[in-house]
């Protein structure tokens, strides 16, 4: 359950500036085209591996959850904590659902959350590390989602072993986002008390996006 006397904070720079009309629209622009769509049932399909590892008695912290993207997944559950730094994405996910008794949706930063110790049984962040510049954020945010989880976290990253990655890389094209390699992350979850349970793909062959379960040691 939130703990309310903490307030969300940005002291390393964590805010989604998107404006209202952006926050509400954002599924339905950001996973236009063939290619975003498949890595959108992509992303859904791990929320619901996630799931089943904590099943509908199970408490549940998604983080950033935007405007309700994983709503439907999530919601089942006995309790949700729903997070967001940015303002808009809390209200549209308000108005896009009727929002249930069994959940909390707050406006705080990840690597301050208002949540006690040990508070849920999974800790989810999907699309935010590849926007952490830095091995300090990463750390910070890592070390938060252990430290109210008492099972499991899990999260996605841009990994830097991939084509998309080389191929822009050697024909020096803008690069979005932020990649690391995966040893470097579990560098970082070991610093962070996690240990890895499994990844989703194995190996990346063309796309970044990399999603991880980590359990606590």
């Amino acid at each position: 359950m939130p703990d309310n006397s903490s307030r969300p904070s940005n002291s390393l720079g964590l805010v989604n500036s998107a404006d209202f009309d952006t926050a509400k629209n954002y599924d339905q622009n950001r996973f236009a085209s063939r290619r975003m769509k498949k890595l959108d049932e992509f992303e859904r399909q791990f929320a619901r591996y996630v799931y089943t590892l904590v099943g509908d008695d199970a408490a549940v912290l998604d983080v950033p959850c935007g405007n309700g993207r994983f709503y439907d997944i999530f919601s089942q559950a006995k309790h949700v904590t729903m997070a967001d730094y940015s303002e808009n994405m809390v209200k549209a996910c308000r108005e896009r659902y009727a929002i249930g008794t069994n959940v909390d949706l707050i406006q705080a930063d990840i690597t301050s959350l208002p949540l006690v110790d040990c508070s849920v049984d999974l800790s989810f962040c999907m699309r935010l590390f590849h926007h952490m510049k830095t091995d300090e954020i990463r750390l910070a945010a890592m070390k938060e989602l252990a430290r109210v989880s008492r099972k499991y976290v899990a999260l996605s990253f841009y990994n830097s072993h991939c084509l998309r990655y080389f191929r822009k890389t050697l024909l020096g094209k803008k690069i979005s986002g932020v990649y690391i390699p995966f040893m470097q992350l579990l560098k970082l979850a070991d610093a962070a008390g996690l240990e890895c349970v499994s990844r989703r793909p194995q190996l990346n062959i063309v796309e970044q996006q990399c999603m991880v379960v980590f359990k606590k040691k």
